[in-house]
């Protein structure tokens, strides 16, 4: 799915995300079960995509446009589909944990160990304000 040669993303077999990928071009494609844009008035632009499939896996994907391309993105993974509905009741210091390792884990068999990259940096970690985990691409 990431290519750690280019720093590519595989959504599809005819489409992947690429630094500086087209916001509009990613929107068109109406991707995954639901997609929210938020303008923040500033250049930058989210596009939040959630449920898509890939391969045998769900995600949601924040896509951040800097003048309208791709400059970083923030994902999670899920075995099944998210259910949107959930509220903090399914939430556990322990589950936030165990995603960061499952996170961990996951990036270690797509790229291997290396996190720092000519194209961009990787990483897993977790948001203490947020109380969640995620994966992040930050492109150069």
């Amino acid at each position: 799915m990431i290519d750690k040669n280019k720093g590519h993303i595989e959504l599809n077999d005819s489409l992947e995300l690429t630094p500086n990928s087209n916001f509009y071009l990613i929107e068109s494609q109406k991707l995954g079960e639901v997609q929210e844009i938020r303008d923040t008035g500033n250049g930058y632009k989210w596009l939040d995509i959630k449920n898509i499939q890939i391969g045998d896996k769900y995600f949601i994907m924040s896509l951040c446009f800097k003048e309208e391309e791709l400059s970083e993105l923030s994902m999670v993974i899920n075995d099944n589909p998210f259910d949107l509905n959930s509220g903090w009741d399914s939430w556990s210091e322990k589950s936030k944990k165990e995603k960061l390792k499952k996170y961990q884990d996951w990036l270690t068999q797509e790229i291997g160990k290396e996190r720092d990259f000519n194209w961009g940096e990787v990483w897993a970690d977790n948001d203490p304000k947020g109380g969640s985990s995620s994966i992040g691409i930050r492109y150069k």
